[in-house]
């Protein structure tokens, strides 16, 4: 309910602009029925696009959660929001990340290996044992959080001179498929004259690099191949980053604001 007096509270500040506007400036008969079927043309598609994302957000709420969402919330989302913002990292990106990854399965396993909430990887998660000092990323549902947190940050740090919104994608596509396949795109998109710190220039070329693409390949890279090998999980690892990036932006809209003022209480009674 604070949400919608929120929004009407705009928009009757909005007319009451409009109105005194018009008492202290007179204009025009036409001009002014000309301006107030203008200003509330832009008020009632204000009004149809909230009415789409929450519709949206109730799709997404039947849909896309998980039954047991809200208990999983409360038990996990300390250290979510503690290393989010250790990292500098939104935790709603990293709920939505979990919600593709596992579906808030702490004993998920992925039939090439990958474990837990974060789909870690063996070998990954042998390196962020190291680097981090945490020895039960397969084991522990935190440490696993924690580890994908800073391997989710380290994708990050790979791509630096993307803008904001293609570095994220980038690093998504990094943290599905590894680095590396997404290096041999960009050196295709550059190739064909693209820009290699887009996006859509990356997703464009993924399915470049299977075997039936020889001819390109020769003309890209001396040896002939791609430099780390062919790919041929591209459909998966688009499917991952445009499906995350969907659900972050629904999760953004659920919660607009950051939770660390609200109970868990106030949280999880909104879903």
């Amino acid at each position: 309910m604070k949400q919608q007096y929120g929004h009407w509270g705009g928009i009757s500040l909005i007319l009451l602009l409009w109105f005194s506007g018009c008492q202290n400036n007179p204009v025009p008969p036409e001009r002014a029925a000309a301006e107030q079927d203008s200003l509330m043309s832009v008020i009632e598609q204000q009004i149809e696009e909230k009415k789409r994302q929450n519709a949206q957000v109730e799709e997404f709420r039947r849909r896309q959660l998980p039954r047991n969402f809200s208990q999983q919330i409360k038990k996990f989302f300390p250290i979510i929001r503690k290393y989010s913002k250790w990292y500098g990292l939104d935790w709603r990106l990293i709920i939505a990340q979990i919600l593709k990854e596992s579906f808030f399965k702490e004993n998920a396993r992925s039939h090439v290996g990958a474990m837990g909430l974060m789909q870690i990887m063996p070998r990954t998660a042998r390196e962020i044992t190291r680097e981090l000092d945490i020895a039960y990323i397969s084991k522990d549902p935190r440490e696993n959080i924690t580890a994908g947190i800073y391997h989710m940050y380290k994708q990050l740090q790979l791509f630096p001179n993307a803008d904001p919104e293609n570095r994220l994608r980038l690093a998504l596509a990094a943290y599905n498929a590894g680095p590396a396949r997404v290096y041999d795109a960009q050196e295709i998109a550059r190739f064909k004259g693209l820009d290699p710190q887009s996006w859509e220039a990356v997703k464009e070329c993924l399915p470049l690099l299977t075997t039936d693409q020889w001819s390109l390949h020769l003309e890209v890279w001396e040896q002939g191949v791609p430099s780390f090998g062919y790919f041929y999980g591209f459909n998966e690892t688009i499917d991952y980053v445009d499906d995350i990036m969907v659900k972050y932006n629904i999760l953004q809209h659920m919660y607009k604001l950051d939770i660390d003022p609200l109970t868990f209480e106030e949280l999880t009674s909104t879903l």
